[in-house]
Parts: structure tokens; sequence; C-alpha cells
């Protein structure tokens, strides 16, 4: 049996239920606590798809807007997406084509998608099934209902993009472009970047950077002036383990000149 590996990454905004989503494919588990994912997280799962074994690196990456530079970064080798919709809130069905898609597809263009109605064991619905069909079908995918706490048609999506990923039809490739800083969040964005780049690999840097976001208190939804600066401090900690105590410097003293242009 061909081995393949392929890398996934779930999008939508905030509280859409992507992390739930993934514990439920991955663990079999649901919790009803909502954290905001900080930067994302790598999870891992092997299946059989049409006489393939493959295992599906899947990403969750933060639904935060805002968060550019991050986002980017971790679309770059994706070859399948997940769009998530919240089927109360109408406006994380929106947020797709106005944000999602087209930042997807600014560095991974032409890659598989496939939506999602999660929270389908809710009542209180704001999204129809024919939103997500005509949305789907704009895009020639697929859609389905799913529920993480229930479980109800979640591993059935994951295969359905795994089998689109079979061969790959394309992979994310393209660079981080450039985004003016204005916002306490924009320089946010800019320094778990540079802290990840720098580290050499984003995958093994979002916990790092995680662990010292929640000791310097910040909120990733709103995150303010005093919690980021804080967080500089601890990262060049950590940085002095690596790089040395004069570049971990140079790196706080570069990001701390983002961040005092929003000061």
């Amino acid at each position: 049996m061909p081995v393949l590996k392929k890398k996934m990454v779930l999008l939508g905004d905030g509280g859409v239920g992507k992390t739930s989503l993934i514990n439920r494919f991955v663990l079999n588990k649901f919790d009803e606590k909502y954290i905001a994912t900080i930067g994302t997280r790598v999870s891992k799962k092997t299946v059989s798809v049409d006489d393939y074994e493959i295992t599906l690196m899947i990403w969750d990456v933060l639904g935060q807007k805002g968060y550019e530079r991050v986002q980017w970064a971790s679309f770059r080798g994706a070859e399948g997406a997940f769009m998530v919709v919240d089927l109360t809130r109408r406006s994380t069905l929106d947020s797709l084509e106005r944000y999602w898609i087209p930042e997807l597809f600014k560095i991974a263009p032409g890659i598989p998608i496939v939506f999602l109605g999660n929270k389908m064991d809710l009542d209180n619905w704001e999204v129809g099934e024919d939103d997500l069909r005509n949305l789907a079908n704009r895009y020639g995918s697929v859609y389905f209902l799913t529920s993480a706490k229930t479980g109800e048609n979640v591993e059935e999506a994951f295969l359905e993009l795994a089998r689109r990923m079979i061969p790959s039809r394309a992979s994310g490739t393209g660079e981080v472009g450039e985004k003016e800083i204005r916002t306490v969040k924009d320089a946010l964005d800019f320094i778990i970047y540079d802290f990840s780049k720098n580290y050499g690999d984003m995958n093994d840097a979002m916990p790092i950077v995680r662990k010292q976001a929640e000791r310097a208190g910040v909120d990733i939804n709103n995150p303010s002036y005093e919690s980021v600066k804080k967080l500089l401090d601890y990262l060049e900690e950590v940085e002095r383990a690596f790089k040395g105590d004069d570049a971990a410097r140079e790196l706080k003293m570069k990001r701390m000149r983002v961040l005092r242009r929003v000061a």
C-alpha cells in the first residue's frame, strides 16, 4: 500500500469548532470549554483511503483575523483545507469568502477545499443547508453538516478531504507577504511569526509561543500593549538558550521597535 504524508489546514472564525473537530477525529473526544488557539496546533492521524495509507498532518490555525503573517506561514505546504462555519452564526459563513478563502489562496492557490457546517446538534441555526451547498458549488467542492459534540459526519469529512488530496492538486508554496503595522494585533502577529522563523520550525515554535503568551497574559482576541511587551521579555529569555545573549537582545530590540509603532 503506497504511503503518503499530507498537510491539511482548518480555517474559519474563532469559536466555530475547529479544535473540537480535530479532537473528535483524532482522539474521539469532545470538550465544551472554548479556549482560543494561539498561533497553530498540529495533530497527526494515519488513515487508509483508496488503497493509500495517508498520514494527515492537521493544522489548527488561529481564527482571529489580523494575524496574517502567522496564518500565511501556516498555509505554506498545505495540500487541502476545511472551511468551517458555525451554523448558529451567519457571520462565520460570510467570513469565508471575505477573508479565509482569499487569504488561503494567496499562499496555496487551487488546493482542494471542503466546507463544514459545524454544530448541527444545536437548534438555533442562522445558516441553512442551501447556503452551504451554494457556496460549495461555487468552488467545485462539497459540504458536510458536522457535530464535533456527537461526532456526526466528522470522520466522513476528514476522509473526503484526504481523498481529494490524492494526488495533490497543488501545494501552498507562496511566500509570506508584507503587512503594515497599525495595531497591537499587527505587532503581535509579526512577533509570533518572527520568533517562529528564527526558531527554525513553526510547529516546534508554537508551543513555546503559547506558553509564554499565557504567562504574559496576552489575550489573542484583544492583546494589550503591556502584555505584548511582557511577552517580548519572556521570548528573549527563551532565545538566549539557543541564540545567545547578544542575538536574543537584538531580536527583542527589533520586535520592540515594531511594537512601539502602535504605542
